[in-house]
């Protein structure tokens, strides 16, 4: 036997006696009956046990010995229904029964504590408590009947509802394999093209493969040697230094100069490293002219160049061997400033620029969560999303006396689902909630007003019953 509540123990051994004779599992609920919510039919007796409303005393006709039961009660309406007839031959009812679910009208738990049940003078007598008693005219027959219910349930529904849910099962995870068998046969194409790509570019190396080979000793060297006057030619006008070293091409450039909104940049001199073979071209300092470890806006603090939109002209240019069109190109390149993907912005090249990012990031690192909340400086990147971290990071209490932002509401929230009903009631904040004796009834529908240690409230018992003296 299962009880999801406190349940008497001379209660809870009756109950557990019932299930051993009647071999079907019993749950036990014990709170209001207008609170229990729908349950999908089960081979479980269900007893719904009716509390939490005022107690009242009602007769109870027991054989010839009439008793008067102080508990809770719960007037409804049922499907089947179990009781005794008083005096008069009128029924009256204890329990109702829908499907495996016995729900009892009145606090089967209170016939077991002293001073709840009390006996009539009558022309009988019934030995034993009498709250066992009462329970077993009560739970005896509507056990029974709700045990009827379960082996009369339509287990053929169940079983047709069981099936097709199987079978929707099957049919889902059929379709996923055809999903995935659709998404296989592209990928098979795709890799189809990737295979026929692969075929046609080596056909273009064959192509270019014979063409070096034709080209001979003298016309390669004739080439190189134009290359080489070609390159002399730009010293002194965008190189200042050109050497042949270790593999590479090594060149100095003249000092290079960037215009940008009419400020002109002096950005120094480069050191530009092109391999003749396999390696890697770089572009460093020559001078001491870095910004935040980048020497210039568009080349990376290990020496890679950004190309952008001529990175393939300069891929082709190095593979092709034509350095003295892929120096020109590179020496443009320095001079130049694209303000949509630098690594730094080119004002940071200006000693005298200020910049807004640091104002803004000196002013978060003085300011408290409350200041960023309430700043009206939208420009600042930490003024997005400030409200929620202040409410993260701020009591509930205190976010609720500042009241600057439209979290305030959210605390109030917070708070009222945080702290039991009466503490509203006796809380002295700035809260909408704070001393409404009112909506603090209506939250629990005065099941809490007997054990409220608030009994200044116009609801407490105590005050009801000073009222009805």
């Amino acid at each position: 036997m299962q009880a999801h509540q406190s349940v008497h123990t001379a209660l809870t051994r009756l109950l557990e006696f019932e299930e051993q004779r009647l071999g079907t599992p019993i749950e036990v609920f014990h709170r209001p009956l207008n609170r229990y919510s729908p349950t999908a039919f089960r081979p479980v007796i269900e007893v719904r046990i009716h509390t939490g409303s005022r107690p009242e005393t009602f007769p109870i006709l027991l054989d010839e010995e009439l008793l008067d039961v102080t508990a809770p009660i719960c007037a409804t309406d049922e499907v089947r229904e179990v009781g005794f007839r008083d005096a008069t031959g009128q029924f009256c009812p204890l329990a109702g029964i829908i499907d495996n679910q016995v729900r009892v009208y009145f606090d089967l738990n209170e016939l077991f504590y002293d001073g709840n049940v009390r006996r009539k003078p009558t022309n009988g007598s019934v030995s034993g408590h009498p709250g066992n008693k009462v329970a077993d005219l009560v739970l005896t027959r509507a056990l029974v009947v709700a045990q009827r219910n379960i082996r009369r349930y339509d287990w053929r529904k169940e079983t047709q509802e069981y099936t097709t849910q199987v079978h929707a099962a099957r049919r889902q995870k059929a379709e996923e394999w055809r999903t995935a068998y659709r998404q296989n046969e592209r990928e098979v194409e795709e890799k189809s093209f990737e295979i026929r790509r692969l075929a046609q570019r080596n056909q273009e190396l064959r192509q270019r493969i014979r063409t070096h080979d034709l080209v001979t000793t003298k016309r390669a060297e004739r080439k190189a040697r134009d290359d080489h006057q070609n390159l002399v030619r730009l010293l002194g006008r965008g190189v200042a230094s050109m050497r042949v070293q270790d593999g590479n091409l090594r060149l100095v450039t003249t000092p290079i100069r960037i215009t940008w909104g009419g400020y002109p940049y002096e950005m120094g001199r480069y050191v530009i490293r092109i391999p003749f073979g396999e390696g890697r071209l770089t572009i460093k300092p020559a001078d001491d002219n870095e910004v935040e470890g980048y020497p210039h806006p568009h080349v990376a603090s290990d020496g890679s160049p950004c190309l952008g939109n001529i990175g393939a002209t300069v891929a082709q240019l190095l593979g092709e061997g034509e350095y003295f069109q892929l120096v020109t190109t590179l020496l443009e390149f320095l001079r130049s400033y694209n303000p949509d993907n630098p690594y730094l912005r080119i004002e940071k090249w200006d000693p005298d620029w200020e910049d807004d990012d640091d104002r803004f990031e000196s002013c978060y690192e003085d300011a408290s969560l409350s200041d960023c909340a309430t700043c009206s400086d939208w420009d600042c990147s930490h003024r997005e999303g400030a409200e929620n971290r202040c409410y993260e990071h701020t009591d509930v209490h205190d976010c609720i006396d500042c009241g600057a932002c439209d979290r305030h509401r959210a605390a109030v929230d917070h708070c009222r689902e945080m702290n039991e009903a009466h503490v509203c009631v006796t809380c002295e904040q700035e809260c909408t909630y704070a001393g409404d004796e009112e909506a603090c009834y209506e939250a629990h529908a005065g099941e809490l007003c007997a054990d409220c240690p608030n009994i200044e409230c116009n609801h407490s018992e105590q005050q009801e019953q000073a009222a009805a003296a």
